[in-house]
């Protein structure tokens, strides 16, 4: 009797794993789209920077990291990037075609002190968010 209901509990264990692992993988399976099918959401994509502020150095540098993110909050991939900066900032392009997660980086520097606004668009959408840099 106690082999019986030891049986049935594994069984029931075993099921119940075997249906959580298929679903799981189903589920994070792909977290991008790709152009084809989907598009970044100006609502859902995002820009921000680590540190907000640096030495005014030209050496010292802030990273702008910028997310596009379609309807559903999923990264879009292959979204070519361009990060708008006023002339005294000098961009490096670290990624400016998304990844899998849609994620661009770029890292700024300037030589000349000052608070300035950085903006991120696309070919189909300007990024509502913009951040502002402090160059000390």
């Amino acid at each position: 009797m106690t082999k019986k209901i030891l049986f049935i509990i594994l069984l029931i264990l075993g099921l119940t794993t075997t249906v959580l692992l298929i679903t799981q993988i189903t589920v994070f399976k792909s977290r991008a789209s790709n152009t084809d099918s989907r598009l970044p959401v100006r609502e859902n994509s995002y820009l921000f920077a680590s540190p907000i502020q640096a030495k005014a150095d030209g050496q010292e540098k802030i990273r702008v990291t910028i997310f596009l993110l379609d309807s559903q909050g999923l990264g879009v991939s292959q979204q070519a990037v361009t990060l708008k900066a006023p002339p005294p900032i000098q961009v490096e392009t670290l990624q400016s075609t998304t990844d899998d997660l849609g994620k661009a980086t770029f890292n700024l520097s300037s030589a000349t002190p000052g608070k300035f606004e950085i903006s991120a668009s696309t070919t189909t959408l300007v990024l509502s968010q913009k951040i502002n840099l402090l160059f000390l």
